[in-house]
Formats: structure tokens, C-alpha cells, sequence
């Protein structure tokens, strides 16, 4: 396996800056052609775009990983919230920027916000954005038996749900215009406690 070394980031423009600037560097070093190429980065970019844009005390270790031929976006976030502003934010949170959320990474960075605040508000969601069947529980990175959201499933949902309504209709506009849908061939996310990993896995 080759591996990006891992750097923390975090909301500011500074830490961002620097992960696409070390991404840059380690796809450079890769031997890919031009197309390959440019959507690593794009992925690369809208993952470290997705924690820039959290709300809250997050702390995100990002880095990239190729195994046999496939490339991975990694990140494992993670909070030292008290439960007082967790609270204070989940209730911010539910008040508002959940019927704001928009597109395939704005309802990704919301499930991640509301896990590492409330693990019943993440399985709701997680309902809403994943069809009927729940979690798959599965060992993933630094986490074992945890439970794993997956972009593919929340596709297969929609198209194995019977009836369309406009919600649906809606929510398959976003995969269309979606970066990350059309370039990656998975994102998962596993959940534990104050800890979040996200893979976004490149086609």
C-alpha cells in the first residue's frame, strides 16, 4: 500500500490549503494519466471542502491510500465537544440546517456533524438518506463493528423504491450533479461514539 501522510485539518483556509497542496504532491508521484488525475483531486477537494464547511469544535486527519490499483480519500473526525455544546449545536442543528442541507456532500457533512453529536439523530438521518434497511455493521479502519453508511446503498434505495415522490425526484438531481457521485465508486462512513471515518473510494 502506498499512503499519503496523514495531516490534520480543520476549518481554516490555512489547513485546507495545505492538504490540497500535499494531495497535489502525492498524486504527482502516482504515474497516472491526466483524466485519473485531476478527479483525485476533485475528490480530494470536495473532501477537504466538506470539513471545512462543518459547524463546531471538529478535528479531521485526512490522507490518501492506494492499494492494488485503487485510490482512497480518507478522513478520520473527530470531537472533543462537552455534552453542554453538543447539545447547544444539535439543537441548532435540528432547528434549522437540516432541511437546509443540499447535495450528496451537504447531507454527508450533516450526517457527520449529527453523529459526533447524537448518535440516535445519525441512524434517523441515516434513514432518511439511506433507504429502509439501517446500518450495515462492519469493521472499518481504526473501528470495528461500527456502523457504515455507504453512498451505494443510499443509491440502490432509491432506485429499488417502488414509488417516486418529489423528495425522490429531488434526491436523484443531486446524485446527477454530484461530483463525488460520479467520480467515486463509493463514499462510506463509519460511526463510534465521538469518532467518524470517511472513505471516499475513486473509480
Amino acid at each position: 500500500m502506498t499512503k499519503l501522510e496523514q495531516l490534520y485539518i480543520d476549518g481554516s483556509e490555512e489547513k485546507a490549503s495545505e492538504a490540497i497542496r500535499v494531495a497535489d504532491e502525492f498524486i504527482a508521484t502516482q504515474n497516472l494519466d491526466r483524466k485519473k488525475s485531476i478527479h483525485l483531486r476533485l475528490l480530494a477537494e470536495e473532501a477537504v471542502g466538506m470539513v471545512k464547511a462543518m459547524t463546531g469544535d471538529f478535528e479531521a486527519l485526512f490522507w490518501i491510500e492506494e492499494e492494488n490499483g485503487e485510490y482512497r480519500i480518507r478522513l478520520t473526525i473527530k470531537t472533543d465537544m462537552d455534552r453542554a455544546k453538543k447539545e447547544e449545536l444539535l439543537s441548532l442543528s435540528t432547528s434549522g440546517s437540516n432541511t437546509a442541507a443540499k447535495g450528496i456532500m451537504g447531507k454527508i457533512r450533516e450526517m457527520i456533524e449529527n453523529s459526533l453529536l447524537d448518535f440516535d439523530s445519525a441512524l434517523k438521518q441515516q434513514q432518511q438518506y439511506g433507504g429502509n434497511n439501517g446500518y450495515t455493521y462492519v469493521g472499518m479502519g481504526m473501528l470495528e463493528d461500527v456502523p457504515v453508511w455507504s453512498l451505494n446503498s443510499y443509491r440502490e434505495a432509491l432506485e429499488d423504491k417502488p414509488e417516486k415522490d418529489d423528495s425522490d425526484e429531488e434526491a436523484w438531481d443531486e446524485l446527477e450533479r454530484s461530483i463525488v457521485a460520479s467520480l467515486a465508486k463509493d463514499v462510506t462512513i463509519g460511526i463510534k461514539s465521538n469518532l467518524v471515518e470517511m472513505t471516499i473510494t475513486a473509480l
